[in-house]
């Protein structure tokens, strides 16, 4: 069961969107905040995974939300479906999207009928890594997913900002490296759509849009026939502790690749090729022309995703082999993880590695008033935030709601490690 809530005034779009989603999960629960400041504090303090937002709302300045989200997107990572009605609000969109906003799919109102049972079905298929922080690597060093995408712009732009979201909201690419991968996905995914099953000539897609047609109509027009519209985009992903690596395949009829890859921006098409080559690395295509695989190489686990809270505290360089506390030592500060892996020494044996995906480092000892429980010390080199008791209760008061999040972490902790023991004894296959 998941609760839904959906920011509008417009009791119209809010009925289609409940019709919508009650009509998949009769025990989803969909509710309505007509008032922006009392949106932003829902977020604040229930941190929902999904959100839907009218921007278009012209009894409601939904954009008053995205301020609230900017200001800590670090904490306020919740997905949202950004429905528009109009060019301008969408461009104000896509520019907030590029400042670290996990903005999943942007939808036309007038397409919500026609598209939101879709974008629903690839949310709830991708649970996993939507709405996680970052991964468990102690429990998956490796996540893969393959997806059959119809001939539909909505659904590449839905995929793409799901993985490009994941990614730096896991600390694995800052919001430059976001918005580069999200440029070679949506190129990548819209040429296996529009020339490799639409068929669509460059020349044509130039002349329709000199028209000031969209090129999602043409498409739309290409899918009526059967076809076509029985055509997939095959879209693999391997993610693991250092890279991304990706595989598209069309069911077109391909094209001679080798000329286009080897040319400069100057060429009259192709460019989009040539930009993905660029920012990606490893780019190949196979003989035909209808399958093309690149990775994405991530930062060490290092973004410039940081809360607000301890935005403005010095970070600590940290050595390779350097000894961050001792067991038995008393607790006296919380460590932010900002870069680097640690291992955790129990009388004289690591038991288990941390890195930037486990957040904090010293929680528990910290919050207990505990002696140190294990050893800690550093795997490779690294940074972190060092926050002391008066810190953190300073910062805590400023923002209360951080004290949800952290319970929620430790909760999730505690969650982990029944898992892993689970594992050990065989109980989980």
């Amino acid at each position: 069961m998941s609760d839904y809530c959906v920011v509008t005034t417009n009791s119209e779009l809010f009925d289609l969107i409940s019709e919508n989603i009650g009509s998949q999960d009769c025990d989803d629960k969909v509710f309505c905040i007509d008032n922006p400041y009392e949106a932003a504090h829902y977020m604040c303090f229930e941190l929902p995974e999904l959100i839907f937002i009218n921007f278009s709302d012209e009894g409601i300045d939904s954009f008053v939300m995205l301020e609230a989200i900017m200001e800590d997107p670090w904490l306020l990572h919740s997905g949202i479906i950004a429905i528009s009605e109009n060019n301008n609000d969408t461009k104000k969109i896509e520019k907030i999207q590029g400042e670290g906003v996990n903005i999943i799919v942007i939808i036309d109102r007038k397409q919500i009928k026609q598209s939101l049972t879709t974008i629903m079905s690839i949310i709830r298929n991708n649970r996993r890594i939507l709405f996680q922080r970052g991964l468990s690597m102690d429990i998956i060093e490796y996540i893969s997913g393959s997806f059959r995408l119809r001939n539909e712009p909505l659904e590449v732009q839905c995929y793409t900002n799901i993985i490009c979201n994941f990614l730096f909201n896991a600390r694995k690419i800052s919001k430059t490296k976001k918005m580069d991968l999200q440029i070679a996905l949506t190129e990548m995914l819209l040429n296996a759509v529009e020339h490799g099953n639409c068929n669509i000539s460059f020349e044509e897609k130039t002349e329709w849009l000199i028209n000031g047609k969209a090129i999602d109509d043409l498409i739309r027009r290409r899918v009526r026939d059967p076809e076509i519209r029985k055509k997939r985009v095959l879209f693999e992903y391997n993610i693991n502790p250092l890279i991304a690596e990706f595989h598209i395949t069309d069911e077109g009829d391909g094209f001679s690749w080798n000329a286009v890859i080897e040319s400069s921006l100057d060429i009259p098409n192709g460019r989009g090729i040539i930009i993905t080559k660029s920012i990606t690395r490893n780019l190949t295509y196979n003989d035909k022309g209808n399958s093309v695989t690149f990775e994405f190489p991530f930062n060490q686990n290092e973004s410039d995703l940081l809360p607000c809270l301890f935005v403005n505290m010095d970070s600590r360089k940290i050595t390779k082999g350097e000894i961050i506390f001792h067991q038995g030592e008393p607790s006296s500060y919380l460590y932010y993880i900002v870069s680097g892996r640690y291992d955790v020494v129990v009388d004289n044996k690591v038991v288990s590695c941390l890195n930037s995906d486990d957040i904090f480092m010293g929680e528990m000892s910290f919050l207990l008033n505990n002696h140190r429980s294990a050893t800690i010390q550093a795997q490779t080199k690294g940074r972190l935030i060092e926050i002391s008791k008066i810190e953190f209760i300073q910062a805590i008061k400023e923002k209360p709601h951080y004290i949800l999040f952290l319970t929620r972490l430790l909760a999730k902790r505690i969650q982990r490690i029944n898992q892993k023991t689970a594992l050990s004894l065989g109980k989980i296959t």
